[in-house]
């Protein structure tokens, strides 16, 4: 490389190469040197030499240039499309940390279970909107899935796993599994050791997932098939029948996790993992559409709430 290509180098480095390309850019979508100038504010000399200069500094000719009309060359047409993507990356990361630099506000949407809302979500409603007095808050309640574009909502709280790959899932917290009953039930029905335990005990089910999948220390599974004392299609239902001492049932430990604490509901075979087939139930994660930049009330929102269900996550034995 000669002296003379160098020194043109170091040159547009020094003139920025982006500021360059983003000139080349304008030129190229107004189809003119001056229209260019007008729309960037600066003078038409300018804007030619900043192009003379990106053309020396590649070493090809980017526009063919005539009194008439002004077009791309060959290699110019393919540096423009390459340009312009990197323009829209620039443009995205800029917004996408957009919400860490706006003031939380405005009325901010968000969807969850009844349960997990009245449990998890309604009891820092208070403090979360003192910290955040600018936010309006509307929490919208519904067991059944709900779609963030079709149903206008900010966030959606949901348990499981993300299907549809156009939104995105943010993980607040892991979830267990926890066969329980109260100390009333079980001292009146004996409390299980192993899963063959559990063939003369009742249950309370969800819905028909009544197939209950143990898994002890060494890896060994066991399907149990439950026929439900109690049958429901709401965790709500669930937790009340068991509190009334109706049976064993399997629940979120997010959710019951001061229950436990309290003594209300214990733990039953805490040795064996327990799932429910086909309901992959792992994970507590916050669902939002796939905008360009997350805003600064949604953010606000996961990242206080974060701390409060990974609080609550915290196993106890």
């Amino acid at each position: 490389m000669n002296k003379s290509i160098l020194s043109n180098k170091k040159a547009m480095e020094k003139s920025h190469l982006f500021g360059c390309m983003q000139v080349f850019i304008s030129v190229t979508d107004s189809g003119s040197f001056s229209e260019s100038a007008r729309q960037l504010g600066l003078s038409q000399p300018s804007i030619s030499r900043q192009i003379n200069q990106l053309e020396t500094y590649l070493g090809v000719r980017l526009l063919q240039r005539t009194t008439r009309k002004l077009s791309l060359t060959e290699a110019g047409q393919v540096y423009y499309e390459k340009a312009k993507s990197i323009q829209r990356d620039v443009i995205e990361a800029e917004q996408s940390i957009a919400g860490f630099k706006e003031t939380p506000s405005g009325l901010l949407k968000v969807a969850a279970p009844f349960t997990w809302a009245d449990i998890i979500i309604t009891p820092y409603m208070g403090e979360f909107l003192r910290q955040y007095p600018d936010i309006t808050l509307n929490i919208e309640c519904n067991d059944q899935f709900q779609d963030v574009v079709e149903d206008r909502l900010d966030l959606v709280i949901r348990v499981g796993i993300l299907v549809d790959s156009s939104y995105i899932a943010i993980p607040l917290a892991q979830v267990r599994m926890v066969l329980c009953a109260t100390p009333e039930y079980l001292a009146q029905n004996g409390t299980p050791q192993i899963p063959a335990d559990l063939q003369h005990h009742k249950f309370i089910v969800y819905e028909t997932f009544n197939q209950w999948v143990f898994t002890n220390k060494h890896r060994q599974v066991q399907l149990l098939e439950v026929i439900g004392s109690v049958t429901t299609n709401t965790v709500t239902v669930m937790l009340s029948a068991a509190r009334q001492h109706l049976g064993l049932t399997v629940l979120p430990d997010v959710l019951i996790n001061e229950l436990l604490h309290q003594g209300h509901l214990v733990e039953v075979m805490p040795a064996q993992s327990v799932a429910i087939k086909n309901i992959p139930i792992n994970q507590l994660f916050a669902l939002y559409s796939n905008r360009k930049h997350l805003p600064a009330k949604v953010r606000a929102f996961i990242d206080f709430y974060r701390e409060k269900f990974i609080s609550k996550s915290a196993p106890i034995r």
